[in-house]
Formats: C-alpha cells, sequence, structure tokens
C-alpha cells in the first residue's frame, strides 16, 4: 500500500524545545502509514503575538506557509496547538474574504507564490481520526500498558472554535481519551480538563499562567492519573514548567507526555528511538513500566 504524504509544519517553539515530539510523531506516523515531510522554508505562523498586534501581518505569514504547501501539492500537519489555530484561522479568512485574499496574494507574488485554497490544514488529532482510524490504530497495539491512568489534555487552539478548527467537541473531547483506552490505559477524566493550560498568559502574567497550570495538574492528581498525555507543544512545556519552579505549588510532579510517545510505546516502538529520555519529568518507573510492576 502506497504510503500517503503530508507537510510537516514544525513551527518555530517544536523544533526548538521540544524535538521529541517531533521526531515521535514522525516514527508513530511512519510506522502507521503516513509519511510526515518537513515543509522547508517557511517561516513563523505568527500566533497569538503577531496576531493580537498586527492581523494583517499575520494573515501574510499564514498566507506564505500555506502558499509553500500548495507548491507541493501536500496538505499540512501542524503538530502545535497554536500553530494549528493560527493556520487554520487564517485559511478560514483567506477563503471567505477576496480582498485580503489579493492583498496577501501582492505579498506573495514577489516570491512566485500564491494562495488558491487547495491545500487543508490539520492537526495530529485529525490524522489520527480521520486518516488512520481507531481501528487501524487498535490493531497497532502489540505492548499494551497495564493498570495505567492517563489524562488528557487537549489545550484550547486545538478545538476551539469548532467551526473553524473542526477537530473534536471543545466542550467534551474524546479523541485523546479514545486513544489511552486503545493502548490498554485507563483514561481518567478530571476537574478543569478542558481548560486552559495558562501558557498564552506567560507573557503577560507569569505568576496567574503558573497559578492555572498547577490547578489544572493538581485536579489530574487528585483524580489518581499516573501521568497527562498532549498533543500541543506549547502546552506539554506549559504543564512541565509549571512544576519544576521553585515556587511551584503542585501536589506532586507528574510526567507530561505526548501523545506519539504515549501510543508509539505501546506499539512497540523504542524508549529512546521517542525521545522519552528527554522528556524533564521521568515516566519510566510509573507509566513505561514492565508488565507486572505496580506504580
Amino acid at each position: 500500500m502506497r504510503m500517503k504524504e503530508i507537510l510537516l509544519y514544525r513551527g518555530c517553539t517544536t523544533p526548538v524545545r521540544l524535538s521529541e515530539y517531533e521526531s515521535s510523531t514522525k516514527i508513530v506516523l511512519k510506522e502507521l502509514g503516513v509519511d510526515a515531510i518537513d515543509l522547508v522554508n517557511a517561516n513563523c505562523c505568527g500566533a497569538q503575538f503577531v496576531e493580537s498586534l498586527y492581523p494583517r501581518a499575520h494573515a501574510a505569514l499564514g498566507g506564505r506557509i500555506l502558499a509553500l504547501a500548495e507548491q507541493e501539492e501536500k496538505d499540512i500537519l501542524a503538530i502545535c496547538g497554536a500553530c494549528s489555530g493560527s493556520l487554520k484561522h487564517i485559511k478560514h479568512l483567506l477563503d471567505s474574504d477576496e480582498s485580503i485574499r489579493k492583498e496577501v496574494n501582492g505579498l506573495l507574488a514577489h516570491e512566485g507564490l500564491k494562495y488558491t485554497g487547495k491545500v487543508e490544514v490539520k492537526h495530529l488529532l485529525q490524522i489520527f481520526n480521520e486518516d488512520i482510524g481507531y481501528r487501524a490504530l487498535e490493531k497497532a497495539i502489540v505492548r499494551p500498558y497495564q493498570e495505567v491512568r492517563m489524562a488528557a489534555h487537549y489545550g484550547c487552539h486545538v478545538t476551539r472554535p469548532f467551526e473553524i478548527v473542526k477537530v473534536d467537541d471543545p466542550e467534551n473531547p474524546t479523541i485523546i481519551d479514545r486513544i489511552i483506552q486503545l493502548t490498554g490505559a485507563t483514561a481518567v477524566q478530571y476537574t478543569s480538563k478542558t481548560q486552559c493550560c495558562g501558557g498564552p498568559l506567560l507573557a503577560m502574567d507569569e505568576e496567574l499562567a503558573t497559578k492555572i497550570g498547577a490547578g489544572k495538574i493538581n485536579n489530574v492528581i487528585r483524580a489518581g492519573a499516573h501521568g497527562i498525555v498532549t498533543a500541543c507543544a506549547f502546552c506539554q512545556i506549559q504543564l512541565t514548567q509549571t512544576q519544576l519552579g521553585s515556587e511551584s505549588t503542585v501536589i506532586n510532579r507528574i510526567p507530561i507526555i505526548t501523545l506519539p510517545q504515549f501510543l508509539g510505546y505501546a506499539m512497540g516502538l523504542d524508549y529512546n528511538d521517542l525521545g522519552l529520555y528527554l522528556n524533564p519529568i521521568s515516566a519510566r518507573h510509573t507509566v513505561f513500566r514492565t508488565a507486572g510492576e505496580v506504580a
């Protein structure tokens, strides 16, 4: 069967601060029949900061990324929730507003680029749910977890607003939970599941951002989870660093694990190949313990 190809938009944060998310995504998807090819010469998508200050510049940044993908005639996979949300918003804007599309294309013409709307932007959760499917994921599990309890964190930009991003129900998301269950682990429900990790506030109010993140983590711990599974680079970093500072108010440290790392281990992929040794809060003896061990 021919492998499906998709362009991986890595964004700014992932390759610099979370290379294990990128590498584990590539290796897991390849095992499942999807080849994630780097989108070369791409720029920052402008999520949040440029978006807030200069919407036209944000549209141009996103439009250029989309136009680069059109040149390759392949859809885009964005593994950061902020990047995914940003690119989906820009696509929606350019597809619905002819005047802005003309303005952006006027700028892109200097590079011989043009946006016409032929490519789609997908988040990793959509690839698992729509392109691969739960049946194929279940068949790929060869090392199921035993007596492991995990909490899903979806993030804000991955699921909201649904009419634009079209990934999962923002009030009751289920994709990560279903994948957790397919691996043999238990998907733990907890208070504040759909709330923000606090990350977007870091540049303005670090104390409040940390408080929000710590509150979510404490709720997860009280629910009896062994770890948190994420599908956003920014959320992964925020929920980790919230626990490491000297002012942290979390009850106890709990590992934060990206979805492809968690899924990949259950698929039999190597611990080191998945970059799990790079995770600041180790889950070696709680989540990834050998069969028969009890946390």
